[in-house]
């Protein structure tokens, strides 16, 4: 089942625009632009782990014969890098922003 131009398109695009709205979040957390941005971040990565999980089973079921193509690529390699960071990193940013808004706390 070969996926149309226009959802291909589509699909890409806005898979391009999420991935970019995470890194811009991940580095608003890391800098500590944002008060609120873990919160956001929890929240994208969320829908971006259920459209992965959902791309997955349905493109690539055991009833289906697909070919690869350069979304299945981007799909694939985001779903290692989901499970990277929804074990680590995200860990790891949230609690380094606690510990700069524990710091400004008592510094006020």
């Amino acid at each position: 089942m070969p996926l149309s131009k226009s959802i291909y398109s589509f699909q890409n695009k806005t898979f391009n625009y999420v991935i970019m709205a995470s890194y811009f979040l991940y580095a608003a957390v890391i800098i500590g632009l944002f008060a609120k941005a873990p919160q956001y971040l929890s929240t994208l990565q969320t829908y971006i782990s259920i459209y992965v999980c959902l791309f997955l089973i349905i493109r690539f079921n055991p009833f289906n014969k697909v070919k690869f193509n350069e979304l299945d690529k981007k799909i694939a390699f985001s779903a290692g890098i989901y499970i990277l960071t929804t074990t680590a990193i995200t860990k790891l940013a949230t609690d380094y922003l606690k510990e700069i808004q524990s710091f400004f706390n008592k510094m006020m």
